[in-house]
């Protein structure tokens, strides 16, 4: 008997096992897994000194492709092929106010770190991706960006791709910067610009093309690289209309696969390397088989893809290709690293790094490049000293999102709500008047137009350098005047479609002045995601007419809003900065906002019945810096409310994708379960079916109020047949106060059986 019972416990035990093991799995919420990376620029950026050992060692039979032959170590090659993009004219250093950490090396110490590196590895070279001026801030912005083009001269890169900002102003200054016709206005670059794919720009001098199509560069090796350049076919829809008038831009794409098929052909060139102005991730499973290595830019986000050592593998045509983008300003050098056998005539390695903007500044700064930055600092220096505000005590944000491996890029989110967004509409809408003297209905600002937080000095000051740092454009204000159904389609344009062909990024958010509050369903198809709009209060008249004020850029339909170029415009020929600086004047000391006014809500779609369970996800209820982080939210439903934590993780794995959460404006987010109880229907006691005015509260205040018209249906019975007995409060929060999960309550019904049958064998023990 004795046997039998232990026999009988073992049992138990075992089926316990059996059953707990794999439900315990499914316990466990798959958003807590560790994230895959992308780039891991810490770990994976060497020194120069680093790199000579890593270039010495590759270059030994013990670490060369191909180990187990018999061929010397001669036959290997190392390229180093070091680019930067987006530069933008941040020529200076700079540092975290809050860290002190080297967040931009500056020129002056990436030209050091270039010239170290070349000594150590004579196959080195130097290119740039584009965008190397425009949006620049102060420093270089005030003197034209000469100082840039000066600076980025002593570094003597190969060339450069043409980004879209090296057009801001015109096309006849960018000839002149190529050409040197207007040297006592603007500097002229030592360096070719390339653009493969861009038809319309002539030529110059003995018939010189203003945009070559690749630049050829034999190493000391004697190995032939052909860098090409081209950009992105969206460059007409990001500049003011007019700015690319004469200009073709055709598929990057065919034209660097066709380019690098020829090249390698012909025997132009050994390695082809494609220096694309467009997002790399998006773009490296496009490049051809031909196509060595891929540096792209634009996007501000720093990549690194290969098929070596990357923590995030990307699928390629060439099983080989490495994929780099330093990022923006200088606060990564990229690195592709190719190992050639010059024996087989084939690529063995390619490599990819990131080099942080703290290990560059570590080389010191070059004297050459240094001296440059500091005459543009001592010109410009006196007018940007000047005080336009006093008393502000906070900062004003752009948004941000924090990539795969954990970094976080100023100002790198344009598809979220920002306080610096919300405060330069509120600006604009102030400022920019009608004829009859009264301010326009809506202020408005594109997210690309502010390029630098607004950070007050330590005194409460903000000076004409620091507000020319968050509007360096120099755009003319106007308003135009246009149907309450066109600002509803200006507001669903903010979703992108066609990426890397019209756009680069997903969504490109709308900045708004604080009278207009919205709601967005983002599971709703393009075109149908705006789910309300109120206008001081009320619900927007889609047959009336509205004035919006904004920069020139915008009203002209730039960074694809067309459906405000529907109606009359008006240019009043103030800029954007003057009025901007008024407006800070005029409100010393004003707090950054803490109200979202655009919240995204999910709502069921078919009426739910009395105690059903139904679920509400919500996104955008928080900014992504600043005091306005909820921790909190609220959701009535009529008369019964719901509570729920919120996610305020930054974290994005589809920063360039339609996949995007927090770039499509998703930061601070809740998914509510509730269910409502059936005295909801005491106001429907002949059945059928009641609407249920929906609102949305943040630790701050109402953020979607009844006068939004969302509304939850609920099937009703009629008063016979309803329970006498009803809750007065729905079910169900959300997050961790959730009842038990499935797999838990499996686990404790499991629990409660084994102990049943063991108290059973005990029962008969003892009997």
């Amino acid at each position: 008997m004795l046997t039998r019972t232990r026999r009988a416990v073992i049992a138990t035990g075992a089926a316990l096992a059996l059953f707990a093991t794999p439900l315990a799995a499914f316990a466990d919420p798959a958003g807590e897994a560790t994230p895959t990376t992308e780039a891991s620029p810490e770990a994976t950026a060497p020194t120069p000194a680093a790199e000579a050992t890593a270039s010495a060692s590759q270059a030994t039979p013990a670490t060369a492709p191909g180990a187990g032959t018999d061929r010397g170590a001669s036959d290997i090659v190392t390229l180093d092929l070091y680019n930067l993009t987006d530069v933008h004219g941040h020529i200076e250093m700079q540092k975290d106010r809050k860290s002190r950490k080297v967040v931009e090396a500056g020129l002056p110490a990436m030209n050091c770190y270039l010239k170290r590196a070349s000594a150590t590895n004579p196959n080195s070279s130097f290119t740039l991706l584009g965008d190397n001026i425009g949006a620049s801030p102060y420093t270089s912005g005030a003197l034209k960006d000469n100082p840039t083009i000066e600076a980025l001269n002593t570094m003597h890169p190969l060339g450069s791709t043409m980004g879209n900002h090296e057009l801001d102003m015109g096309q006849a200054v960018f000839k002149q910067r190529v050409d040197g016709s207007n040297p006592s206005e603007f500097v002229q670059t030592n360096f070719p610009y390339l653009a493969a794919n861009v038809e319309g720009m002539g030529t110059w001098g003995a018939g010189t093309p203003y945009l070559g199509e690749y630049k050829l560069w034999t190493s000391p090796s004697g190995v032939t690289v052909a860098f090409i350049g081209a950009i992105a076919e969206d460059v007409p829809y990001k500049l003011s209309p007019g700015t690319t008038q004469g200009l073709t831009f055709k598929d990057p794409i065919a034209k660097i696969n066709t380019l690098a098929k020829q090249l390698k052909q012909d025997g132009t060139a050994q390695i082809v390397i494609a220096m694309l102005d467009d997002d790399v991730k998006n773009n490296y499973p496009k490049m051809g088989p031909d196509v060595d290595g891929l540096m792209g830019g634009d996007t501000h986000v720093p990549y690194e893809f290969d098929h070596v050592d990357s923590a995030v593998e990307l699928t390629s045509q060439n099983p080989l290709l490495a994929g780099v983008a330093s990022g923006s300003y200088t606060d990564n050098l990229g690195l592709i690293q190719i190992s050639y056998d010059t024996a087989t005539g084939k690529v063995v390695k390619a490599d990819t790094k990131l080099i942080p903007a703290a290990t560059v500044y570590e080389c010191g700064e070059d004297p050459q490049t240094k001296a440059v930055v500091t005459r543009a600092q001592q010109a410009s220096a006196v007018a940007g000293a000047q005080v336009v505000a006093r008393g502000y005590t906070e900062s004003f944000h752009r948004g941000i999102f924090e990539a795969p491996d954990g970094s976080i890029e100023k100002g790198g989110n344009r598809g979220i709500e920002s306080t610096l967004g919300n405060l330069a509409a509120d600006a604009m809408r102030e400022t920019i008047r009608t004829p009859d003297g009264n301010p326009v209905d809506i202020g408005m600002i594109n997210a690309g137009g502010l390029r630098a937080d607004l950070e007050p000095g330590s005194d409460g000051t903000i000076t004409y350098k620091q507000s020319y740092d968050v509007m360096p454009f120099s755009n003319e204000l106007g308003y135009v005047t246009i149907k309450g159904s066109d600002v509803k389609d200006a507001l669903e344009e903010q979703w992108k479609t066609n990426l890397n062909s019209q756009n680069s990024r997903p969504l490109l958010k709308l900045g708004l002045s604080k009278n207009v509050q919205y709601t967005y369903d983002p599971s709703k198809p393009y075109g149908e995601r705006i789910t309300s709009l109120l206008v001081n209060g009320a619900p927007i008249d889609m047959n009336k007419e509205y004035t919006v004020g904004s920069v020139t850029f915008l009203l002209a339909g730039g960074d694809t809003f067309p459906a405000l170029t529907r109606g009359t415009k008006t240019v009043l020929g103030n800029l954007d900065r003057d009025k901007f600086n008024e407006y800070l004047a005029a409100h010393n000391g004003i707090k950054a906002a803490t109200l979202k006014q655009a919240i995204g809500v999910t709502l069921p779609s078919d009426p739910v019945t009395p105690d059903q369970e139904f679920t509400v996800p919500l996104r955008g209820l928080s900014f992504s810096e600043g005091p306005g982080k909820t921790q909190n939210v609220k959701v009535s439903f009529g008369s019964v409310a719901v509570n729920a934590s919120v996610n305020n993780s930054l974290r994005e794995e589809h920063a360039s994708d339609e996949a995007s959460i927090i770039t499509t404006d998703g930061a601070g987010q809740a998914t509510l379960k509730a269910s409502l109880p059936m005295s909801v229907c005491a106001a429907k006691p002949e059945g059928g079916v009641l609407s249920l005015p929906v609102t949305v509260e943040t630790d701050f205040g109402t953020v979607v109020p009844e006068a939004s018209g969302l509304t939850v249906q609920v099937t009703c019975p009629v008063a016979a047949q309803q329970p006498g007995a009803a809750a007065t409060n729905a079910k169900g929060v959300a997050g961790k106060k959730l009842a038990r999960t499935g797999s838990e309550a499996a686990l404790v019904a499991l629990a409660a059986l084994g102990m049943g049958g063991l108290g059973l064998v005990m029962r008969r023990k003892f009997a």
